[in-house]
């Protein structure tokens, strides 16, 4: 059984299935998005990993969810901590901490990019990393909440090793130069396929593809541009652009 089943099996002893599968969902999401490297995605995922959150311990403890118009994730997460009694939600890190780490992470989501200095760091990158961090915790915790029914200290830390392991984006552009995690291709065309994602939607040229895949450590004849042929638009100056065919193949190679 993969970790993700384990989480959600766990998670449904005590939580509502579908509000379960939602708070998953938008995990999954969350890392996804940051190990591309598409930072405000990430956050925009994040933002809606902390309203399925909210609303997984709001009918925990029994109560009704408004009409969607109405639900604000952070005056219900303050809902959770004024109103929520030991009565209703026991543990006082799923009524306390939970809630007030939902607060501080839809700040970040809801005020992307706004608060710092952008000429010093990519404020969306440095938000994503935070709010990837949090979003591992915060499930850590539905976790460990959820564990004492049955399961073994050492199955229910292998379980939150597995969400608080430390992530590292897969793209990484370093003076105009992307680079590719070398585990995630298995061969030249993969890995062409994966730099014109990243640089997606800009067209990239023939001898500047090549260069970036020479980077990988494939030989210099290692890269077949016929075989790039189903997956780009090249204009009539040589300039590649990955087509939704090519992307469609990128996001199966970033998922296995």
């Amino acid at each position: 059984m993969s970790a993700q089943d384990q989480v959600k099996n766990l998670l449904s002893q005590k939580f509502e299935e579908k509000r379960v599968a939602s708070t998953i969902k938008y995990f999954l999401a969350v890392v996804q998005k940051f190990e591309e490297g598409d930072w405000e995605n990430s956050l925009s995922k994040a933002g809606k990993f902390v309203e399925a959150t909210v609303k997984l311990l709001w009918t925990l403890a029994g109560k009704t969810l408004p009409r969607a118009k109405d639900f604000k994730a952070g005056a219900y997460a303050q809902k959770i901590i004024d109103q929520i009694s030991t009565t209703e939600i026991t543990s006082e890190g799923v009524r306390l901490q939970i809630p007030r780490a939902c607060i501080f992470l839809y700040d970040i989501t809801s005020n992307r990019g706004g608060r710092h200095d952008s000429d010093e760091f990519d404020p969306n990158e440095m938000d994503a990393i935070t709010a990837s961090a949090l979003c591992s915790w915060i499930l850590a915790e539905l976790v460990r909440f959820c564990a004492s029914n049955g399961l073994s200290p050492d199955e229910a830390r292998k379980i939150i090793e597995s969400v608080i392991e430390r992530r590292y984006p897969i793209f990484e552009e370093i003076d105009g130069r992307i680079y590719v995690d070398n585990e995630k291709h298995k061969s030249a065309l993969q890995c062409a396929l994966m730099i014109l994602y990243k640089k997606f939607p800009e067209r990239m040229n023939r001898d500047e593809l090549a260069e970036a895949v020479k980077r990988h450590r494939y030989g210099k004849s290692a890269l077949k541009f016929e075989r790039l042929a189903p997956f780009i638009d090249s204009d009539n100056g040589g300039n590649m652009l990955l087509r939704a065919t090519g992307r469609k193949k990128v996001e199966q190679i970033l998922v296995n």
